[in-house]
């Protein structure tokens, strides 16, 4: 008995039925949510580098605020109307409001924080501070086995006015 090898694809069989499913009642894949601003971070010479990908919006629409060690950015975008006799086919690009915060370590110098806008790209450059490393203090000791005047217990009184 000859037994013959089919080669299967789980993965081809579901983009199949997926490419059915989208035909039929459009995009079976959701959007993504309004609320989500995708962000890098990196470090860079002593400075923490933050980018957010905000397409569509213009710089002056744009808040970034430091508040409490945490970096919060925000904006909107807004959909373009409709035109007359238009039709609308797929609709893709996220509209309205959104929002990142992101909590900062504690050696930020928050006064120096710096935002550039180009391209759809918003830049934050967060500086640290210097690591302030602790200085040895010495303390010098005194030798009071000559006096035992440091060692004297104060004197009682006898105050009885109350």
């Amino acid at each position: 008995m000859m037994r013959t090898l089919v080669n299967l694809n789980p993965t081809r069989e579901f983009r199949a039925m997926d490419e059915i499913f989208e035909q039929l009642f459009g995009s079976s894949t959701p959007a993504p949510s309004n609320n989500w601003l995708p962000i890098d971070i990196s470090e860079f010479e002593n400075s923490l580098n933050v980018r957010a990908a905000v397409p569509g919006v213009n710089p002056e629409d744009l808040e970034v605020v430091v508040d409490k060690g945490v970096l919060t950015i925000k904006g909107e975008t807004r959909s373009q109307d409709v035109r007359e006799n238009e039709k609308v086919y797929r609709r893709e690009i996220t509209t309205g409001s959104f929002t990142r915060s992101i909590r900062l370590p504690d050696n930020v110098d928050a006064d120096r924080i710096t935002a550039d806008f180009n391209n759809g790209i918003v830049s934050i450059a967060i500086p640290r501070q210097a690591e302030i490393k602790p200085q040895p203090i010495r303390i010098s000791v005194a030798n009071t086995a000559n006096s035992n005047a440091s060692l004297q217990e104060p004197e009682k009184t006898n105050d009885t006015t109350a």
